[in-house]
């Protein structure tokens, strides 16, 4: 009921008084064709060979929007999101605010020749196309667009963490922690192989435990003054405090 007062009476997925539906309430498709153009993706899949793609949009819920991006009847990107008002759990005092949550985000190249499946991250039935920065963007961008203060996700994989992070931080300065001392420590290996080795249980700590991928909320603010709330030097300093603590090791195949 919040949001749809945020959103100012629009019936999110239904006809406005011109007959167009409009995502989120606001953004038409020509408008969504216009971001993807603005981002850089539009030009991104060109240059893969992708030409005459289609744009298709869906409305499965008031907070649940999709969006297609298809060449020839095959998906070329799938993005699913949703606005919600996220609660600040290690922030007591903070309200809760509203972003766009991404709760889906794929991409895939079917023209990608002679894929060997060793080549690929778990999850992955297809390389993706190349175009995350440019995504970042566009969803960004619809986020203040819809009165939203920034977009999270809950990464699913390793791998997923690792592309998200060039705008994103793990809300938990613990998760960060994590994150980065995976990194500090396996760099040598490369990320599909260490995507690999969660997945098959072959990433141990300093006491010889395995460790299991944990998916968390990685946040990406738009707004500078939350931001200096949530990337405090308090949260800094919780990182490098358990960064020293930690240490991590990967049993090779």
């Amino acid at each position: 009921d919040i949001l749809r007062e945020d959103l100012r009476g629009f019936e999110i997925g239904a006809p406005s008084l011109d007959g167009r539906v409009r995502m989120f309430g606001k953004y038409t498709r020509e408008d969504i064709e216009n971001q993807l153009q603005w981002s850089g993706v539009t030009q991104a899949v060109r240059d893969k060979g992708y030409e005459n793609t289609e744009l298709e949009l869906n409305y499965l819920s008031d907070l649940d929007q999709r969006i297609f991006l298809r060449h020839d009847g095959e998906v070329l990107i799938h993005i699913r999101l949703k606005l919600s008002h996220f609660r600040f759990r290690l922030h007591p005092a903070a309200p809760r605010i509203k972003l766009l949550y991404i709760d889906w985000l794929l991409t895939q190249h079917p023209r990608s020749k002679k894929v060997r499946k060793e080549r690929l991250f778990p999850g992955q039935e297809l390389p993706g196309l190349g175009v995350f920065a440019q995504l970042t963007d566009f969803i960004r961008n619809l986020a203040m667009g819809v009165g939203a203060r920034g977009a999270f996700n809950i990464p699913e994989y390793f791998h997923d963490a690792m592309l998200f992070h060039r705008q994103f931080n793990f809300y938990d300065p613990l998760r960060e922690a994590f994150f980065r001392g995976i990194i500090r420590d396996l760099r040598r290996f490369g990320a599909r192989e260490i995507s690999h080795a969660f997945a098959e249980r072959r990433i141990f700590n300093q006491n010889g435990e395995t460790l299991d991928w944990k998916p968390g909320e990685m946040i990406s603010v738009v707004t500078p003054r939350l931001a200096d709330q949530i990337w405090s030097p308090d949260y800094y300093t919780r990182v490098v405090r358990e960064l020293k603590r930690i240490r991590f090791r990967l049993e090779e195949r």
